[in-house]
C-alpha cells in the first residue's frame, strides 16, 4: 500500500435488506450508511474521520445526552491513541522512532501495545511483526502498477535482515532499534486495539449496547436491538456482489478483515501490502476474517493468519479461546476453522 495510507486495507459498514453490517474494503472517501436496529429505537451514530480512514460508532441507548457525550468521550480517546500510534506524523512517538532509531520516554500506551504484539508474534511464530516496515518501503520505491515488479536477491535480502521484532529493544520506557534503517509500523495492530478501547469508554459511559467500526475493525457490545446481534457480512474480495459469510457478533465480541485485494504494487497483483516478515512476499489468499474477544486480537491474528500457510492457520484459530477464522481464497472457495460462527450470506 502506498505509505501515506494504512497497510491494513479498509472495511465499510453499509446497509443491507436485513440490516447487516458489511465488512468490505473502500477509500477513506467513502462513509458507512446508517444502520438501522430492528426495533422502534434506532441506534444513534456519529461518523468521524482519523487514522486515515473511516470510524463509525452506533449507540443504542434511550437517553440521548447520556449517549452523545459517551459517544465524544469515545472519540476523544480514540484520537488520543491514533496520536500515539501513528507512523505517518514525524511528531508522534512512531515517527520519532523511525526517525531516530531511538525513542526516550516512550508513552505507556505505546510501551503496552509493543508487549501485545510481541506476544502475538511470538503465538504466530513470527508471523506477526512490527518491523515489517523496511518491506514495505522497498515494495513502494519499486511500484510498478501497470507492469512487473522486480526486487533484487540482494535487496529483498538487506530488507529482511531490517525485519525482526527482537532487534527492538524495548526498556526502561525507552525504545531503540538494534539495526540502522529499521522501521516500526502498528497498521495490523493498532485500529482493532483502539477500536476495542472506544468501546470500553462507551460502556463506561453508561452506553453498553453498541457497536464500534473503526476502519472495519469492529467491537461489538450488547445488542443492536432486544433479540437481534450485530451482524457483519464479509464481502466477496472479487467484487461479484455476493457476501460469502455473514456472522452473528456475541456481545463482547470482535470481528478483522485483512486481505491483499485492494493495493498492489505491481499488475499481476503478486505483490500486495501484506507481506510475510519472513520471506517478504504477498499471501495468495485473497483475504482473512477473524472473530475474537478484542479488538486488538482480531485485528493482529487477521494480519498474522494471512502470511501463514492456511492449514496452520486454522489450526492455531482452532486452538486459541474465542477466537476463529474464515479464509477465502481467490477462486472463492471458503475455508473456516472448528469455531466459525459465520453462514452463507
Amino acid at each position: 500500500m502506498p505509505l501515506n495510507h494504512s497497510r491494513r486495507h479498509f472495511l465499510r459498514a453499509a446497509l443491507l435488506s436485513g440490516g447487516v453490517l458489511t465488512a468490505a474494503s473502500l477509500t477513506p472517501a467513502l462513509l458507512p450508511l446508517a444502520v438501522k436496529a430492528a426495533s422502534t429505537a434506532e441506534p444513534l451514530q456519529q461518523t468521524r474521520l482519523f487514522m486515515g480512514t473511516v470510524v463509525t460508532v452506533s449507540v443504542v441507548n434511550p437517553d440521548a445526552d447520556r449517549a452523545e457525550a459517551a459517544l465524544e468521550r469515545a472519540f476523544a480517546r480514540g484520537r488520543e491513541l491514533a496520536d500515539v500510534f501513528t507512523r505517518f506524523d514525524a511528531a508522534s512517538p512512531v515517527g520519532a522512532l523511525n526517525a531516530r532509531g531511538v525513542l526516550a520516554d516512550a508513552p505507556p500506551e505505546l510501551t503496552a501495545l509493543l508487549d501485545h504484539a510481541r506476544r502475538v508474534g511470538d503465538l504466530t511464530g513470527g508471523a506477526f511483526d512490527v518491523t515489517v516496515l523496511p518491506l514495505l518501503r522497498l515494495l513502494d520505491e519499486r511500484r510498478n502498477p501497470t507492469g512487473s515488479l522486480h526486487l533484487a536477491e540482494s535487496e529483498l535480502r538487506e530488507a529482511l535482515e531490517l525485519v525482526g521484532a527482537e532487534h527492538l529493544d524495548v526498556g526502561g520506557g525507552s525504545l531503540r532499534f538494534a539495526r540502522s534503517g529499521m522501521g516500526l509500523t502498528l497498521d495490523g495492530i493498532a485500529k482493532g486495539h483502539i477500536a476495542e478501547c472506544m468501546s470500553r469508554e462507551l460502556a463506561a459511559a453508561g452506553c453498553p449496547d453498541h457497536l464500534v467500526n473503526a476502519g472495519g475493525d469492529m467491537v461489538a457490545r450488547g445488542r443492536k436491538a432486544p433479540g437481534a446481534p450485530w451482524r457483519v457480512a464479509v464481502e466477496d474480495p472479487q467484487k461479484r456482489g455476493r457476501y460469502p459469510q455473514v456472522v452473528e457478533l456475541p456481545s463482547g465480541g470482535a470481528i478483522a478483515t485483512s486481505g491483499g485485494y485492494e493495493i498492489f504494487y505491481d499488475a499481476a497483483q503478486a505483490h500486495s501490502h501484506l507481506v510475510s516478515p519472513a520471506t517478504g512476499q504477498s499471501p495468495a489468499l485473497a483475504s482473512v476474517t477473524v472473530t475474537a474477544p478484542d479488538g486488538l486480537t482480531a485485528d493482529a491474528l487477521a494480519t498474522a493468519l494471512s502470511v501463514m500457510p492456511p492449514r496452520e492457520a486454522l489450526s492455531l484459530a482452532d486452538s486459541l479461546p474465542g477466537c476463529a477464522c474464515c479464509l477465502l481464497r481467490r477462486d472463492g472457495l471458503v475455508h473456516t476453522s472448528g469455531r466459525w460462527r459465520g453462514r452463507t450470506a
